[in-house]
């Protein structure tokens, strides 16, 4: 049954779930990045932006992206960003650094990238079936 917390508000599965109150912005965010990092997010949240129904929450330490659940945290550092997302399938391939099936049905994976060369067509097709993964049809 959902729960929303009483101190930031968020709708979350049941009062024993874990979650950091601390909500921030994009801007707190983008002030840790690189100028090619910089860039490298901004084609990743439009192409993002281009799937049905997203919510952006900005946390303390990584921006989701949800469509009801999270389907992509991305965890910003000053020369990279560091992508997690769940699959049904094992997808251990570069540029994929951590893979790990923790559920009969969902795997969660790991990658970073830096420059925007790095989001390619490869993780363009990862996220939406993340993206796919999570949604209820």
């Amino acid at each position: 049954m959902p729960w929303t917390c009483p101190n930031c508000k968020r709708i979350l599965p049941g009062p024993n779930q874990y979650h950091s109150c601390y909500i921030t912005d994009k801007e707190t965010h983008i002030k840790k990045m690189g100028d090619h990092v910089i860039d490298t997010f901004t084609l990743l949240e439009e192409y993002v932006n281009t799937f049905e129904n997203i919510e952006i929450l900005y946390l303390k330490t990584c921006i989701q992206f949800k469509i009801g659940a999270n389907f992509l945290s991305v965890y910003p550092k000053k020369d990279r960003l560091v992508l997690e997302y769940q699959l049904h399938q094992e997808e251990d391939v570069f540029p994929v650094i951590f893979c790990k099936r923790i559920s009969k049905n969902r795997v969660l994976h790991r990658l970073v990238i830096a420059e925007p060369d790095d989001f390619d067509e490869q993780i363009k097709d990862w996220i939406k079936a993340a993206y796919w993964t999570v949604r209820k049809k």
